[in-house]
């Protein structure tokens, strides 16, 4: 593993991380996820593809993953993308007070490397949303259509649906309003076409995204940065769109930050919508 002081070694239950720039919990507030949930012992539940992982945050620090080294190494290790060093990012930072701040407040967001299918029904779900209630939809589509993968503490642990187990399902458990007829045309596109898209350069995938229904120009920057982990998109939202307005006077260039804009992205939610929370709006 790259980046400083990183360190990774087996314990009786699982594997303990510590590595710089990363914290669970901001993770999973970040906006980017919503397969990551506290739970009630302090630690999460991560939930990706078939497997899903108990993460105990440690009180001197680091994490304990409790699954075998190989799947830590194969799914949990790509996953939180362990292998970048984001403090690397975080130095080019020092000239913007803002984003400094944000660092402090957020520093440990990584940006996850996550399912496209999954990422592209998120998004368009997450449409005139809010997190808890997409959150919510997203856990009612895999309770009522995934495959059931285990349980934790009488949990029971779904995967997201692939697009087979959604197709020609009445879906208004979810109460996904409009945005249910976007995702049943989602559904007619074979596998092989998300894994031709995700080969695409950046113009040619955001393209391609941009013709699928439901989906425009904000949800096909979400998906580019947090399906294909195309660090140089930059989502706006109506939060980033505020902060942008309130912070830097109406105008921000992400093309300053070249190779990792989406990272910048979502130091700027994080920070923004907590200051915005604190002060009650």
């Amino acid at each position: 593993m790259s980046g400083e002081k990183a360190t990774c070694r087996l314990v009786n239950n699982g594997v303990l991380l510590s590595v710089p720039q990363f914290d669970v919990g901001q993770i999973a507030e970040s906006g980017q996820c919503f397969r990551i949930q506290s739970l009630s012992d302090g630690g999460f539940l991560a939930v990706t593809g078939q497997k899903f992982v108990r993460i105990i945050p440690k009180e001197n620090g680091g994490y304990i993953f409790c699954c075998a080294w190989e799947e830590f190494r194969d799914v949990w290790l790509p996953y939180f993308d362990l292998d970048t060093d984001y403090g690397v990012y975080q130095r080019q930072m020092s000239d913007d007070p803002f984003l400094m701040a944000a660092i402090q407040a957020g520093g440990g967001i990584r940006i996850l490397r996550q399912d496209l299918w999954e990422m592209v029904v998120t998004f368009v779900i997450s449409q005139r949303n809010n997190i808890p209630r997409i959150r919510n939809t997203v856990e009612c589509l895999c309770k009522n259509f995934g495959t059931q993968l285990g349980e934790i503490d009488g949990h029971e642990i779904y995967s997201f649906p692939t697009a087979e187990q959604l197709k020609n399902k009445d879906l208004a458990c979810a109460s996904l309003g409009y945005r249910e007829k976007y995702i049943k045309e989602l559904c007619n596109w074979q596998p092989g076409f998300w894994a031709r898209l995700a080969e695409q350069n950046d113009d040619g995938a955001k393209k391609i995204l941009l013709n699928l229904s439901g989906v425009g120009e904000k949800v096909a920057n979400c998906v580019m940065l947090f399906g294909l982990h195309r660090m140089n998109s930059y989502p706006r939202d109506v939060w980033i769109n505020r902060m942008i307005d309130d912070i830097y006077h109406g105008s921000f260039d992400s093309n300053r930050y070249a190779g990792y804009a989406g990272y910048v992205q979502q130091l700027q939610f994080f920070y923004y919508r907590k200051m915005e929370k604190g002060a009650g709006m």
